[in-house]
């Protein structure tokens, strides 16, 4: 079995398909002086190559009864639980062994950045590195590692960061040159890319799966009162409930509806910075977005989406229409209509 973890033992094939030939350096995983092993690049070419196998389906839509078990890759932006019930409605179980999975399930944020030494993150499968440097001995666990993993006459080295540093004196080790850019790629990036390149196994991005949800519901006058009227009368309970509630709403209708939330609620989204699920429907949804629009700024954005209905129309167009200033209303008589392209839309017709 598989560990849960993005460091696994490297796929000998894997290393062949891809003809990695860059060196594989030593890096510590927890302060218990854990190291494993990962590749690190000079340039982003192998980050890109699997990246891109990684998205080959991103303009495609899954056909979800084909799966049976799925694999989350590691950070993802949907929290566990919600991501199972999603699954859930089509017949997939969640594995956490990815050699088990038949869908893998991706996401926007497998890279992370770090420089100067500091922490590198233990959990993501690409790491951009700058301005750091490695070492072939300083402590047990740094010597044992090197010994073990030395190829031929040449030391194996360890990366050094803020967790190497509880346990090495730099000063005094044997310390040794890296370049300024360093690009760390994972096994588990490595082998599950080689799965998906072979045929064996199909990824997909984790926004697909959540819109196919059946979960969503299609937001309406009656619930969009009732979270506001829980966020007005405030406590940790009625939080609570809009913070459960604001992830099933589909994102993708109901656009007007959806501008108006983002005008009452959007100052207060802040209230909900530590739910991985309302952050990860926030930034879907763009409801940020809408707090810094009008209504004409929204119904040109959905015109230029092509998302504009008469049902969205109806409902900003009388906004737009109170908006309307007119000086020396005592002397002139005026009539205000839509301009034509807008009249396919007008309710009154």
């Amino acid at each position: 079995m598989a560990k849960k973890s993005v460091h696994q033992e490297f796929n000998p094939d894997a290393i062949e398909h891809f003809e990695i030939d860059c060196d594989p350096y030593g890096i510590m995983v927890d302060s218990g002086g854990t190291i494993e092993t990962v590749y690190v690049n000079t340039s982003q070419g192998l980050t890109n190559r699997i990246g891109k196998i990684f998205t080959k389906n991103a303009d495609k839509e899954p056909d979800l009864t084909l799966y049976k078990k799925a694999f989350l890759f590691p950070n993802s932006p949907v929290s566990t639980e919600r991501v199972k019930a999603a699954l859930k409605e089509h017949k997939i179980t969640l594995t956490n062994d990815y050699t088990k999975a038949d869908l893998y399930l991706t996401h926007d944020d497998l890279t992370r950045d770090h420089q100067s030494e500091e922490s590198i993150n233990s959990r993501a499968m690409f790491c951009n590195l700058w301005n750091y440097e490695a070492v072939e001995a300083g402590c047990v666990y740094v010597n044992d590692y090197c010994e073990e993993n030395k190829r031929g006459n040449e030391l194996a080295r360890v990366i050094y960061d803020a967790k190497c540093a509880e346990w090495v004196d730099r000063y005094t080790s044997d310390r040794h040159s890296m370049p300024y850019d360093s690009y760390i790629v994972t096994g588990l990036a490595i082998n599950t890319a080689y799965e998906v390149e072979m045929g064996n196994v199909a990824v997909w991005n984790i926004d697909k799966v959540m819109h196919q949800s059946a979960s969503k519901v299609e937001l309406t006058e009656q619930i969009l009162d009732d979270i506001i009227s829980l966020m007005k009368q405030g406590g940790a309970e009625n939080y609570n409930m809009v913070g459960a509630l604001l992830p099933t709403i589909d994102w993708t209708k109901k656009y007007h509806l959806l501008w108006k939330l983002g005008q009452e609620i959007g100052t207060d989204l802040y209230m909900f910075n530590r739910n991985k699920d309302v952050q990860y429907w926030k930034q879907a949804s763009g409801i940020s977005d809408y707090y810094h629009m009008t209504a004409l700024q929204m119904i040109q954005r959905l015109e230029g989406r092509e998302n504009l209905n008469r049902e969205s129309f109806k409902y900003l167009e009388p906004i737009v229409r109170k908006e309307i200033r007119i000086d020396n209303r005592d002397l002139y008589t005026f009539k205000v209509e839509v301009k034509p392209e807008y009249k396919k839309y007008n309710y009154e017709k």
